[in-house]
């Protein structure tokens, strides 16, 4: 039960400000700053899933880029490590990339087809008013 005024269960990315430990704002301001942790070429394709005891743990929704993704993050970890040690004051023992969901807001949409006899319609109208 909830008192007035307590804003209930809040998701930990959510949380950032609230008076959550630590590690919710250092999950916050790396989810906030994406782009900066990946680079252009992955910003479009990943995301932070979570941090678990320094294990960024980063989601990939396109399966087919997930095994260079691997490799290249075992190729390059101690460049990337010492560039978050460097933002973040934290130290990260390692990056593992899984596959996940897309994001909702970037989820395709179906797009509805076109309806033939509607626009039939239409243009069989627009002939009987010329």
């Amino acid at each position: 039960m909830t008192r007035p005024g307590d804003p209930g269960l809040v998701p930990l990315r959510d949380a950032a400000g609230r008076g959550v430990d630590a590690h919710a704002r250092l999950e916050a301001r790396l989810r906030a700053s994406w782009l900066l942790v990946v680079g252009p070429a992955l910003v479009h394709n990943t995301c932070l899933l979570r941090l678990h005891r320094g294990v960024l743990v980063v989601g990939c929704w396109e399966p087919h880029i997930i095994p260079n993704l691997r490799r290249s993050a075992a190729a390059t970890w101690p460049q990337v490590r010492a560039r978050l040690t460097r933002m973040w004051r934290q130290d990260f023992r390692s990056m593992e990339i899984v596959p996940c969901d897309p994001p909702a807001a970037i989820q395709p949409r179906a797009t509805p087809e076109p309806d033939a006899f509607k626009a039939v319609l239409a243009l069989l109208r627009g002939r009987n008013k010329g």
